[in-house]
C-alpha cells in the first residue's frame, strides 16, 4: 500500500510529522487493512497540526489534557464512531511513542472510549416462521447457490463480504466448520449446523465453480456485496417480505442465538471481540417468551373489584 505510507506534508513543529509517518509505516509494515492505515493516517495528520497550531514545544507537551482537547475540538458533534476512531489512532501513536522511549508513557493510555447513545428501537428481525417460509421459497424457485448463500446468511450471521470472500479451500464440511475472512482483516473459525453442512455438500458436488471462489455470478467472477443484497431482497419479495436486507437476517440469527445460549457465545460466533459493546443489543427477549416468563412470576395473584381471583 505504497500511496498510504508516503510522507505527510511537513508541518513546523517538534517533528511530530516526521514520528506520524514512522508511526504509520510501522503499521503498514506491521499488516494493518488498508482502510485502518487511511483512518490512521487522517486523524493522526488532525492531530500533528493541531500540535502546531497551539505551539508544542517538544514532545512533553504531548499530555492526556492536550489529547482530550484536541478530541473535543475534532469531534465537536460528539460521535461516538469517530470518537472511537480517534482515540484508538492517539493510542496507537501514543504506544509508538513510548516503544521509541520518545515518552515515559502512552499519554493517550487513561482516555477511555466515549460511548455510544442507547439504541432507541431493537434490531429488526424475521420471526421463526417467516425465516422457514423464505428458505422453503428459496429451495424450490432459486439455483442451488442461491439457496446456499441464504442459508449461510440465516445460519452463520456472516456479513455480505465475508461470504463474498469464500473460497473452495476455507469450506470444511466433513468437519462442519468454515474459514470467514472477517473485518479486522484476520480468520474465524464458524462452527456449521448438519443441516448446512448438507447443503454445502450438495453444492460442491453439482453446482461448483471450477475456480478458486466458492460463489460466482453469471460472468465466471466472485460475486460481491451488491449481488448478495439483491438475492436477498428479490427472495424476500417474492414471499412477500418487503426491504429484506443481509443485515436482518444477521440480526434474525444474533436475535435467535442470544436468546438460546447468552452473550458470550452470540460474541464468538458473530466474530465480536470481547471488550465490545455490539452483542448487546441482541440480549433482549423474544415476545413470544414475554407470557411463559410472566406465567413464572411468584405474585400471579390479580384483583378484580376487590376480590382476589
Amino acid at each position: 500500500m505504497p500511496e498510504l505510507c508516503e510522507r505527510l506534508p511537513t508541518v513546523v513543529g517538534v517533528d511530530i510529522s516526521h514520528l506520524v509517518d514512522q508511526c504509520i509505516h510501522a503499521e503498514c509494515v506491521r499488516g494493518l487493512s488498508r482502510r485502518s492505515v487511511a483512518e490512521l493516517r487522517h486523524h493522526l495528520g488532525s492531530f500533528a497540526a493541531f500540535v502546531v497550531e497551539h505551539s508544542v514545544a517538544s514532545l512533553d507537551g504531548i499530555t492526556p489534557l492536550l489529547i482530550k482537547d484536541f478530541l473535543l475540538d475534532a469531534n465537536p458533534a460528539g460521535s461516538a464512531s469517530v470518537g472511537k476512531a480517534m482515540v484508538w489512532t492517539l493510542r496507537k501513536f501514543g504506544a509508538f511513542l513510548a516503544l521509541r522511549q520518545l515518552l515515559p508513557d502512552n499519554p493517550a493510555k487513561g482516555i477511555g472510549h466515549p460511548k455510544a447513545r442507547p439504541r432507541e428501537k431493537l434490531p429488526e428481525y424475521l420471526k421463526a416462521g417467516r425465516l422457514r417460509v423464505l428458505m422453503e421459497s428459496a429451495a424450490l424457485t432459486h439455483s442451488l447457490q442461491d439457496l446456499t448463500v441464504l442459508a449461510l446468511l440465516s445460519t452463520t450471521g456472516a456479513r455480505p463480504v465475508e461470504i463474498a470472500r469464500l473460497r473452495l479451500k476455507d469450506v470444511f464440511v466433513e468437519q462442519q466448520f468454515i474459514f470467514f475472512h472477517v473485518k479486522g482483516g484476520w480468520y474465524k473459525r464458524t462452527p456449521i449446523s448438519e443441516a448446512m453442512a448438507e447443503t454445502l455438500r450438495d453444492y460442491l458436488l453439482e453446482d461448483a465453480p471450477p475456480g478458486p471462489a466458492l460463489f460466482t455470478n453469471n460472468w465466471g467472477r466472485p460475486i460481491d456485496r451488491s449481488w448478495i443484497e439483491r438475492l436477498v431482497r428479490t427472495a424476500g419479495m417474492e414471499v412477500g417480505i418487503r426491504r429484506l436486507t443481509p443485515r436482518i437476517l444477521r440480526h434474525t440469527f444474533a436475535t435467535y442465538l442470544a436468546d438460546r445460549h447468552g452473550t458470550p457465545v452470540t460474541r464468538a460466533l458473530l466474530g465480536h471481540c470481547q471488550r465490545s459493546h455490539s452483542t448487546e443489543v441482541y440480549m433482549h427477549l423474544i415476545p413470544s417468551k414475554f407470557r411463559v416468563l410472566m406465567n413464572r412470576h411468584p405474585y400471579q395473584t390479580t384483583w378484580r373489584k376487590g376480590r382476589s381471583c
